[in-house]
C-alpha cells in the first residue's frame, strides 16, 4: 500500500507540473557495452603477481523518454551494472545510475543518483581521450595502489572519491538534485543540491558527524562550447562546497577550470583543479593539473595526455604523474579495437611508497 501511495503521490505531482495529460506511452531503449581489456604490467610493487591479466567490463543501459501534451519532457536513465562480479570501482552493486529527469524549453532538471554539475560540465585534457579514458581509464585496475593519499584522477574530491584507494567511485552517484539551463550563445550553467557526501540509491543515513566528509554540498559549472569556422572552443569552470561534518577538518571548498581547443580534427586541452584544504586540516592542500593533444580523423583517434597532481598531508607532500598514450579504431558500427599504455609515478617522503609503473591494454569494446 505505501508504494502505491508513493507512486500515486508521484503522478499526481507530475500531472500538475505538466498540466496536461501525457501525450503517449513513454518510449523504452536498451543500449550499452561489453569492453574486454588485456594488460600487461610492469609495477614496482609487484610482488609474486604475474605481468599480465585479462578484465571485462559490461554495462546494460535502459531509457524511458516521454513527453507531455504541454511539452513537458521526462523519464529515466537506469545504468545496470551486467558484469559477474561486483563494480570494481565501487560504482554500486546492481547500477551505476539510476535517476529520472524534467525537462524543456526552459532547462533540464535530473534527480537520483548520478554525477552532478561540476563533473559532467568540467573540461579537462581526459575530455580528448580514446582507448579506455586514458588519464581517467582503466590503467587503476592493473596498477598496484600504494597505501599512501594520492590524487590520481582529475576530479574535485566528491567525485575523485577516497585518495587511498585507486579509482573509488563510491562517491561518484550519491543522490543528488541538478539545474541545468538551456544553451545560451554556447553557454550552459549548472547547479546540484546533494544533503550528504555518502547517501546514494536507497540509503537516507542523515549522518552529520562523520570525520572526513561534508553534507549540504552544493555544485555548480558554467561551460562554454562554440565553433567558429574550423576552430572549437571548449571551456568550463566548475566548483564544489560543503559543510564539514567535523569540528576539527576544514568546509568542502574546490574548483576546476579547464579548456579543449580544437582546429581540423586536433585537439589541444588542459585544465587546473584545487581541492585545497578540503574537509582535512589547516596543513592539508591538494592540486592536480592535466594536458594533452587528441587526434580524430574518420574512424581513428589518438591523445596524449598528462595528469599531475600534489597533496600534502600532515606535512607529508604525495606527488603524482601519469603520461598515457591511446589509440583506437571505429572498425565497424559498435566495434572499436583500441590500445593504450599508461606510465605512472608515486612520490612519497621516504621510500616505503614511491612506485613507478607500466600499463600496455589491448582491448575491443562492443557497444549498441
Amino acid at each position: 500500500m505505501k508504494k502505491l501511495l508513493l507512486g500515486t503521490t508521484g503522478l499526481v505531482v507530475a500531472a500538475m507540473f505538466a498540466n496536461a495529460s501525457l501525450a503517449q506511452t513513454p518510449k523504452v531503449t536498451v543500449g550499452g557495452f561489453s569492453d574486454f581489456q588485456a594488460g600487461v604490467v610492469n609495477d614496482d610493487f609487484d610482488n609474486g603477481q604475474r605481468e599480465h591479466g585479462f578484465r571485462n567490463d559490461t554495462q546494460v543501459s535502459l531509457r524511458v523518454d516521454g513527453r507531455s501534451d504541454a511539452g513537458l519532457d521526462y523519464g529515466a536513465v537506469i545504468d545496470l551494472e551486467a558484469d559477474v562480479t561486483p563494480d570494481a570501482n565501487a560504482e554500486g552493486f546492481n547500477a551505476a545510475r539510476t535517476y529520472v529527469y524534467l525537462g524543456g524549453n526552459w532547462g533540464r532538471f535530473e534527480l537520483g543518483s548520478k554525477e552532478g554539475a561540476s563533473e559532467s560540465l568540467r573540461v579537462d585534457a581526459s575530455s580528448i581521450n580514446v582507448g579506455t579514458g586514458g588519464i581517467d581509464g582503466a590503467w587503476v585496475f592493473f596498477a598496484n595502489p600504494t597505501g599512501g593519499a594520492f590524487i590520481t584522477t582529475p576530479g574535485l574530491p566528491t567525485a575523485h572519491g577516497s585518495t587511498l584507494a585507486l579509482n573509488d567511485e563510491s562517491l561518484y552517484n550519491a543522490n543528488k538534485i541538478t539545474y541545468y539551463t538551456p544553451a545560451y550563445s554556447g553557454f550552459q550553467f549548472g547547479i546540484t543540491y546533494q544533503p550528504d557526501m555518502t547517501d546514494r540509491g536507497q540509503l537516507v543515513s542523515r549522518g552529520d558527524n562523520n570525520v572526513g566528509q561534508a553534507g549540504r554540498i552544493v555544485d555548480a559549472g558554467l561551460s562554454y562550447d562554440n565553433t567558429f569556422g574550423d576552430v572549437s572552443l571548449a571551456a568550463a569552470a566548475t566548483v564544489q562546497y560543503g559543510d564539514s561534518e567535523a569540528d576539527n577538518t576544514k568546509d568542502l571548498f574546490a574548483y576546476n577550470v579547464g579548456a579543449n581547443l580544437g582546429y581540423q580534427g586536433f585537439s589541444l586541452a588542459g585544465s587546473y583543479g584545487d581541492w585545497g584544504s578540503s574537509l582535512g586540516t589547516a596543513s592539508t592542500d591538494g592540486q592536480y593539473w592535466t594536458g594533452g593533444l587528441g587526434y580524430q580523423m574518420n574512424k581513428f583517434g589518438a591523445a596524449f595526455t598528462y595528469l599531475g597532481s600534489s597533496l600534502d598531508v600532515a606535512g607529508a607532500n604525495n606527488d603524482f604523474q601519469n603520461f598515457v598514450v591511446g589509440t583506437d579504431y571505429k572498425l565497424a558500427p559498435g566495434l572499436t579495437p583500441y590500445a593504450e599504455v599508461s606510465f605512472y609515478e608515486f612520490s612519497a617522503p621516504g621510500v616505503t611508497r614511491d612506485n613507478e609503473g607500466t600499463v600496455f591494454i589491448l582491448g575491443t569494446q562492443v557497444a549498441f
